[in-house]
């Protein structure tokens, strides 16, 4: 007879840890406080980043994880998970400098880093016919759809009878004793499985907020919005020069030569990420929020600013902004990639992923499976 797990969280590391678990042979219930999920792994660009990634065990996560992420998307294809790749746009003589440094990293080969001139990233998209110098490409980059991703694997999932997907399920207690793991809820009831997965994303509070006291994770606030469709194709994910900063993998090239970021920018700690969805519209962003508590307003002045460097890269005027919305993640402060705690034998609390939780989710999954075996 096999192990059951229960997985409580539905966002995408909870998910991922659903596919992996029953391809390992596991008997798996997945739970979710709401019908569906509604926060952070809906509420983001569907980016697999490894071009970002710092060199290391970080790198190799996500090239690990970008492996899964093609085995997954073939599988379910409702995902839209597509191998799209990235370009990071040089608007300036210090920002190109940057990314020639990058492009001769000794792992650039392995993130698939290839250094175009404007006229070649202008014939690989025609859509970018504005005022910039070149682009640095990342062949290993990829996309998903946020708004389907996450149903389409619980179809998937579904088609496996020892596979059960429990909504409304909101837990607010667990105990571990010589039978196994128990998840309760608030309705009375009770889940239990040889082993559980607590995957709350940026839920720190309720019954698990004991397990995060002096943890070093945060949270984190983004706003993004979506434009309305563009009818020209946008093969690659974007990124600006802005983005150079915040990543890990640039650290330690010329960042200081890189001239001041606009106030705005600065203020909310932005870059602009674009991926084009595949109903043509264009996912767009981000800011950063990192002290709570956080506002609660969706302000006006970062799209203002992301509208006027899209328009500055394309050469005319940015598609009009169609909706805008925030969203929490869970982000590891210290010196792992992700917060991984053993609260009980056989039962953990894994969040903390941050900016990368999409990218690395099917990694960190395959490494609860090589702790179970």
């Amino acid at each position: 007879m096999s192990k059951k797990v229960v997985i409580v969280g539905g966002g995408i590391i909870g998910t991922m840890h659903a596919v992996l678990a029953l391809q390992e042979g596991y008997s798996v219930v997945q739970c979710e406080r709401d019908l569906t999920p509604l926060s952070a792994s809906m509420r983001n660009f569907g980016l697999i980043w490894v071009s970002g990634r710092e060199v290391g065990t970080e790198l190799e996560l996500a090239l690990r994880a970008r492996e899964i992420w093609g085995e997954v998307g073939a599988k379910v294809p409702a995902t839209g998970f597509r191998a799209n790749g990235s370009l990071t746009i040089a608007r300036n003589a210090a920002e190109m400098q940057v990314l020639e440094e990058a492009n001769s990293l000794p792992d650039a080969k392995s993130r698939g880093f290839s250094l175009l001139t404007r006229a070649e990233t202008h014939a690989l998209e025609p859509v970018l016919a504005g005022d910039f110098i070149g682009a640095l490409r990342c062949t290993q980059d990829a996309a998903a759809e946020p708004q389907f991703l996450l149903s389409a694997l619980r179809d998937f999932l579904k088609s496996n009878e020892n596979y059960q997907w429990v909504p409304n399920f909101e837990a607010m207690d667990f105990t571990h004793n010589e039978s196994g793991n128990h998840v309760t809820d608030v309705k009375g009831t009770t889940l239990s499985g040889d082993l559980v997965v607590f995957c709350p994303g940026a839920f720190h509070k309720g019954f698990l907020s004991t397990f995060f006291v002096d943890a070093p994770v945060r949270r984190v606030r983004l706003q993004m919005a979506a434009t309305v469709p563009l009818p020209e194709k946008i093969g690659h994910s974007l990124a600006d020069g802005d983005s150079l900063r915040y990543y890990p993998a640039f650290k330690d090239l010329s960042l200081s030569a890189l001239p001041p970021q606009p106030q705005v920018a600065a203020e909310n700690y932005m870059q602009l990420l674009l991926v084009q969805r595949l109903d043509g519209t264009l996912t767009i962003g981000d800011t950063h929020e990192y002290v709570e508590p956080f506002g609660y307003e969706i302000t006006e002045a970062p799209y203002e600013h992301l509208s006027s460097v899209i328009s500055a890269i394309f050469g005319t005027s940015a598609p009009a902004i169609a909706r805008r919305w925030d969203g929490i993640y869970s982000q590891s402060t210290g010196s792992e990639l992700y917060f991984r705690k053993t609260i009980a034998p056989g039962a953990v609390v894994i969040t903390g992923g941050g900016g990368r939780g999409n990218t690395i989710s099917p990694a960190i999954a395959e490494e609860t499976m090589i702790q179970w075996r």
